[in-house]
């Protein structure tokens, strides 16, 4: 679940148990994805124990995170499921089965381990990595962070305009695939469904694909969706 999109405050989520269960149940595919990155394989709720353990772990950061400390619950939650992921394979026997940096991720975060301490080791590392990653997706598309900076729109009333239109775009698997597949956005399509005027969502091309593709991507892109869509956030909190 996209954290620009919390139906509840932070202190209902840890008060209220009939909250805490409809965000763990709203948040079942950002855990999932988190797992199959981990284990590099497909896993499927009911069938496999690494979703219970890893839903444990995000349970479990709900109770530990800090909100004050600034650093992205889901990003702090992300760690914790890796770390008792890797946990479960060591109990298992099955270390070999998990072709990954073992001794980074065990290192990043114990349960027991305070959030500062979290962010001194991997909060820069994270940032950087997530920085990486999106500039070789925008590079797919002939965008860069550059190109995004020169984009963006100045005033607040046309940026939001513009990521309206991205997360429509984004959220709307038919419209999503046409990018996917031919690199562009589908002008006449996204001018019927959002109602934008043409012009605009010409202008506002480069930014809005480059917008929309973070918002796909949600649970990859923690750190960076943060930064970029702040406004949105506090608007939906």
């Amino acid at each position: 679940m996209p954290e620009w999109e919390f139906k509840w405050s932070w202190e209902k989520i840890t008060l209220d148990p009939q909250a805490r269960e409809d965000f763990l149940q709203e948040s079942q595919p950002f855990i999932r994805h988190v797992s199959i990155q981990t284990c590099h394989r497909t896993l499927e709720w009911g069938r496999d124990e690494e979703l219970s353990e890893a839903l444990i772990a995000f349970n479990e950061a709900i109770e530990h995170y800090e909100e004050e400390r600034g650093v992205p619950f889901l990003a702090y939650a992300r760690l914790l499921i890796k770390r008792r992921l890797i946990d479960y394979y060591r109990k298992q026997r099955l270390r070999e089965a998990l072709p990954m940096d073992q001794d980074e991720v065990g290192q990043a975060v114990d349960i027991h381990v305070g959030l500062q301490e979290f962010r001194e080791r991997q909060q820069n590392q994270e940032r950087a990595a997530e920085i990486q990653e999106f500039s070789l997706a925008l590079k797919k598309y002939g965008l860069s962070f550059q190109v995004l900076a020169e984009v963006c729109p100045k005033h607040r009333d046309s940026r939001e305009t513009l990521l309206g239109v991205a997360r429509t775009l984004a959220l709307s698997p038919e419209l999503w695939q046409q990018v996917e597949r031919t690199g562009k956005l589908p002008m006449q399509a996204l001018t019927l469904k959002t109602k934008v005027h043409p012009k605009v969502l010409e202008r506002g091309r480069k930014y809005i694909l480059a917008v929309a593709l973070l918002i796909a991507n949600q649970h990859d892109y923690i750190y960076l969706r943060e930064y970029v869509l702040p406004e949105e956030r506090r608007a939906e909190g």
